[in-house]
């Protein structure tokens, strides 16, 4: 039989649209060769290739592994339809992109869920690579499923299927993993001994299999909470957190795609956290401590990256880049020595505040195109109730320097569906769009395009908003036909996210294992690659909820109580539930008052 390289040369990338997704051996892959290391990883991003490619947590997790002496890492991706049904066809199975090996052949396999609308992509690889999609189907002669981003830290939709969640920053438990695998195999020790200790050793380590859901019939919710099953394993799984970011190695020679990945510059995490308290945003409440790199660091690591790849754009990430305590030396030696090399700075998440003044100097003469801002609450009053922390004056003031520089857009994010809005929070929201156009105005005579973003909250668990009821479809059509009435002839445009994408992000990221079947079935029914508009279908989903009888209403629509355990109340995060509650409490608070007032 020949060997599945030859295969993939002959029967697969022939019978696809864009081969070079499928081809691997990027410039700065590591060709590691699973084969013949002591523990073998493939890193598994749930979406295509031009998306996992650019997906700055699994090249950092890439690199480091194979870092390890006696470890290899490789890489796969989810094929594309096209490419799905030449495999399925010729029963070609899901492989690593550098070693043409089976995924199913290596000792782990790592999923980073990052979005709730790649979980159909989850099952569709393991079942190319001829891995039972169940947990407990598995044997010892299976691969360990491991999963970790953002879902771990709600992870019961998912439960059935993985065998290990890391919860938090994966740089240590990932390391700590991978030593216990090659121990477990020196002492022939098999799944189920390997997930017990990991269970009991490692930080934020969570095997589902060793715990159990219960419904009680008395809640007021219906969802599950989750108990263990054994007494040596914790009850409840605490975030891992990093003490320091350098000691997440920065990415000096990242992976260059071979066609164009939806970010194709140079990407460095200046730091991990937010330190301004959203009360929506998951992220902002558990990637806590905040932590740094050092302006040193990050200039070595844009260096060793320009040079490794050839990029013209250096991308400074963090939840609130212009948070960052040093931001103004960075801008300024960054762009002292990329100028001259015509590469230019971009930071895609701005808080509009008086850090703002500096940018003017990161665009110097390379790039003056658009500035994104987010501004998530139209009215002073849901931005104060949000503790989003800043004001109409703080984001004219903002805008103006960049516009004096020669920026000419901008993109604004904006939420809707906050409890307690009203319309006149909604009709804010474009005032304030128009403001921010005539700042440019009073600048240079000339109005600023405004893009402006808005999406329907998803009440997100481990935050403040976790108890509220999720906003209802027919709100979310009159909300935007409120906004689409107001922009004739102004130079303000807006897109809204797909409500029923809402919805279901709502249901899965509060769900437990029924909305797993759900998920099952919506595969079954075809679900692929959900994030996508082209592949989005809506009916595969309402027909899985049908067929499993599971209700969005359960898990979207109706507020929780402030006391019950919840999907999710095993894993812990930074902030208490204690702390969570009194954020909710302060939040309904200002909504009654400020109500009251305009009463």
């Amino acid at each position: 039989m020949r060997d599945l390289a030859e295969r993939i040369s002959t029967e697969l990338l022939p019978r696809v649209q864009q081969p070079a997704q499928y081809v691997g051996r990027e410039i700065n892959a590591r060709n590691a060769d699973i084969r013949a290391a002591d523990v073998s990883v493939v890193m598994a991003f749930p979406d295509a290739y031009t998306i996992g490619i650019s997906h700055l947590g699994s090249q950092i997790l890439y690199q480091m592994l194979n870092d390890i002496p006696s470890v290899a890492c490789d890489r796969a991706y989810c094929p594309l339809h096209d490419a799905e049904a030449v495999m399925r066809r010729f029963d070609l199975p899901l492989f690593g992109w550098e070693s043409r090996a089976a995924v199913a052949d290596c000792d782990i396999v790592g999923f980073s869920l990052g979005y709730e609308l790649c979980l159909t992509n989850v099952l569709t690889m393991l079942d190319l690579a001829g891995i039972p999609i169940h947990a407990a189907d598995r044997t010892d002669e299976h691969p360990l499923i491991v999963a970790g981003d953002a879902l771990a830290d709600t992870p019961q939709a998912m439960a059935e299927f993985i065998d290990l969640f890391l919860v938090g920053d994966g740089e240590q438990p990932l390391t700590e993993l991978v030593e216990l695998v090659r121990k477990a195999k020196a002492d022939g020790a098999g799944r189920e001994e390997i997930l017990l200790a990991a269970a009991k050793t490692i930080r934020g380590a969570y095997a589902p299999r060793f715990y159990r859901e219960v419904f009680d019939p008395a809640s007021e919710t219906g969802l599950a909470f989750v108990e263990p099953i054994r007494p040596d394993v914790p009850a409840v799984i605490e975030h891992t957190r990093l003490a320091r970011l350098a000691d997440s190695p920065a990415l000096r020679a990242p992976l260059v795609p071979l066609v164009e990945g939806v970010h194709d510059r140079v990407v460095i995490e200046v730091m991990r956290g937010c330190p301004n308290g959203c009360r929506f945003c998951q992220a902002g409440c558990l990637r806590l401590p905040v932590r740094y790199r050092t302006v040193d660091e990050i200039l070595a690591a844009a260096r060793a990256a320009i040079d490794a790849t050839g990029y013209r754009e250096i991308s400074l990430l963090s939840l609130s880049t212009s948070d960052y305590p040093h931001l103004e030396e960075l801008l300024g030696r960054l762009t002292e020595e990329f100028t001259p090399r015509n590469v230019s700075i971009s930071l895609p998440s701005l808080r509009v505040d008086s850090q703002l003044q500096h940018l003017p100097n990161l665009t110097s003469e390379v790039r003056k195109s658009g500035l994104t801002i987010a501004a998530e609450g139209g009215s002073e009053r849901i931005r104060t109730a949000i503790n989003k922390g800043i004001t109409e004056a703080d984001m004219v003031s903002g805008v103006s320097a960049p516009f004096a520089a020669g920026f000419k857009s901008e993109k604004v994010y904006f939420m809707a569906g906050f409890p307690g809005e009203t319309d006149a929070d909604i009709e804010d929201i474009f005032g304030l769009c128009r403001r921010l156009s005539d700042t440019r105005r009073e600048v240079d005579g000339n109005r600023g395009a405004i893009s402006a973003s808005v999406s329907w909250l998803v009440p997100k668990p481990h935050t403040p908003m976790q108890w509220c009821a999720m906003g209802r479809s027919e709100r979310f059509f009159e909300i935007r036909n409120i906004l689409r009435g107001m922009t004739r002839k102004t130079c303000v445009s807006f897109r809204f996210h797909r409500i029923e994408r809402s919805i279901l992000e709502t249901v899965i990221v509060r769900g437990d294992s029924r909305v797993g079947k759900v998920i099952e079935q919506a595969w079954r029914n075809g679900a692929r690659l959900d994030a996508w508009n082209e592949h989005w279908d809506w009916d595969k989903w309402q027909a899985a909820f049908e067929a499993t009888g599971v209700s969005c209403e359960d898990y979207a629509h109706n507020p929780l109580p402030l006391d019950a355990r919840l999907p999710w109340s095993h894993i812990a995060g930074p902030k208490s539930q204690a702390y969570l509650r009194q954020q909710y409490e302060r939040m309904m608070t200002v909504l009654e008052e400020s109500n009251a007032t305009e009463q």
